[in-house]
């Protein structure tokens, strides 16, 4: 009896799943036949020819639009490489010094060095390409990283260009600052380069770090005869110092929390202030109820949802029960809503608390969790999520559709909020604690789901802390909300979120 369709889908689907490596499946490894049925049902997506991501996401129509492609990336790089060019490969000094300062943004074109190889540009997906370049030597000092070969800090450090210093001076700092003095130097003594040493010298100058500029300047002079010290940061630089302790990610929050925040004082500057006052919390609460509708309906529809205001009404009347009423166990909808209005009556009593001068780092860090919590809670009563899901920040990756920000990993997650909470309680300014306190729990995303909602109830919270308005993102502004937060995360640029906030504040 011949096979039904569901049944070849089935065999192709155990063959892919079985030969595939970190959800990435080469072409020589599977049937042509079941390769083209997989890939017309959905489940293998085209990376480029010959390689496949195996994805059980059938929403997303091309490999760009599937979370699993930004989990996937290393992973892919390190198969196709290895496949392409043995052990004779490496990635750029700026692609190394990114990967070890955790950028987190994936760069736009990925470039990799091959000993005597010709140069070869491949179109990946989400409009990223890899660069494949020549070198007639395999340098020292190499790495491995998921897989893939990468230049050690130090050795990077060493090989950086001027540009480096100009283009990327975060990565360069935290470098830097994390680079063992005694590698570095090591480092500089096989390849002699004082060009280099000059660099660093100078570079460890302009941060403030006196010891380190010192003592490298000192151990040098005894191998160079004359070192020409010069500062490779051209652009004003906010100096912190650095806990080399603390995940580079934590430094890189605490950094550019810093770098955007006059910004965000200047644009605020322009706008009239007496419009915004402190207000007595009984007024405060009645402005926030009678907004809660509008926000709901607003905040959950631009998470995806399908809301609409007569749920909203049905929900906060109490006029739904997953114990009782199957209909609504069943919807995924409805379960958001409810969580909502949770979430929602916290911040209300997180604010309330607030006004009775309870501490600012007791609300921002017990209230995270109550708001986030209270989304999901209703999902944990119906059976849909596990209670160990709402414990504690994420457990390993997360990836943002469509972004080319990637969230620090789960195992820096503690030392990045507890950098992220301190900047929001030592932050003079309110307009400054709710814009950057909503970036950057975004920027984080320490939680599996929800990152968004909390984010807004952050902000919203904080500004009304500071006597600004709740702010109500609306869904049809949905593409210039996300735009503006990448600009943000991705080109270090705040100005556009400030000016979409002041905007929505406006419309209120």
């Amino acid at each position: 009896m011949a096979k039904t369709i569901n049944e070849k889908l089935a065999e192709a689907l155990v063959t892919a799943n079985e030969r595939a490596v970190d959800n990435i499946l080469h072409s020589k490894n599977i049937k042509p036949i079941q390769q083209a049925l997989l890939v017309k049902q959905g489940y293998l997506k085209r990376i480029i020819k010959g390689w496949y991501l195996l994805s059980a996401d059938l929403s997303s129509q091309n490999t760009g639009e599937s979370a699993l492609w930004y989990e996937s990336i290393w992973n892919f790089l390190a198969q196709y490489l290895s496949y392409r060019f043995d052990d004779n490969y490496w990635l750029s000094v700026e692609a190394s010094l990114d990967i070890l300062t955790d950028n987190n943004s994936i760069p736009a074109q990925i470039v990799v060095f091959v000993k005597d190889g010709t140069e070869i540009l491949t179109k990946l997906p989400n409009n990223m390409s890899l660069l494949v370049t020549s070198s007639k030597t395999k340098p020292d000092g190499l790495i491995n990283y998921c897989g893939v070969k990468i230049f050690s800090l130090e050795m990077a450090l060493l090989k950086s260009v001027p540009m480096s210093f100009q283009k990327s001076p975060l990565s360069m700092q935290i470098a830097l600052a994390n680079a063992n003095l005694d590698k570095l130097v090591e480092s500089l003594l096989h390849t002699k380069n004082a060009a280099s040493v000059g660099r660093l010298v100078g570079a460890y100058q302009s941060l403030g770090m006196r010891a380190e500029s010192k003592k490298l300047q000192v151990m040098m002079e005894s191998i160079f005869e004359k070192i020409k010290i010069i500062d490779p940061f051209t652009a004003p630089l906010v100096i912190l110092e650095v806990n080399k302790k603390e995940a580079p990610s934590a430094s890189r929050v605490r950094i550019l929390w810093q770098s955007m925040r006059q910004d965000i004082i200047d644009k605020f500057s322009e706008i009239d202030a007496s419009d915004f006052h402190f207000k007595p919390l009984n007024e405060t609460l009645d402005a926030i109820n009678e907004i809660y509708i509008h926000d709901a309906y607003n905040s959950l529809s631009i998470e995806g949802y399908q809301v609409t205001a007569e749920l909203i009404k049905k929900v906060s009347n109490g006029d739904w029960s997953p114990e009782s009423i199957k209909q609504d166990r069943d919807a995924k909808d409805a379960l958001a809503a409810r969580g909502y209005y949770d979430a929602f009556n916290q911040v209300k009593i997180s604010l309330t608390e607030g006004y009775d001068k309870e501490e600012l780092s007791y609300l921002i860090d017990v209230g995270l969790t109550q708001w986030y919590t209270s989304l999901f809670k209703p999902c944990v009563a119906a059976g849909i999520i596990s209670e160990v899901d709402l414990v504690g920040f994420r457990k390993g990756p997360i990836y943002i559709r469509g972004s080319q920000h990637v969230p620090p990993a789960s195992e820096q997650l503690m030392d990045c909020m507890a950098a992220f909470q301190e900047c929001i309680v030592l932050e003079e300014s309110f307009a400054v604690k709710a814009i950057l306190g909503h970036l950057f729990l975004g920027y984080i995303h320490p939680f599996f789901d929800g990152n968004g909602r909390t984010a807004r109830f952050l902000m919203n919270f904080l500004f009304v802390l500071g006597g600004y308005n709740w702010v109500v993102i609306k869904q049809e502004n949905r593409r210039k909300y996300l735009d503006a937060l990448e600009t943000a995360s991705v080109n270090k640029n705040i100005k556009p979120f400030v000016d979409f906030v002041l905007n929505s504040i406006e419309a209120e």
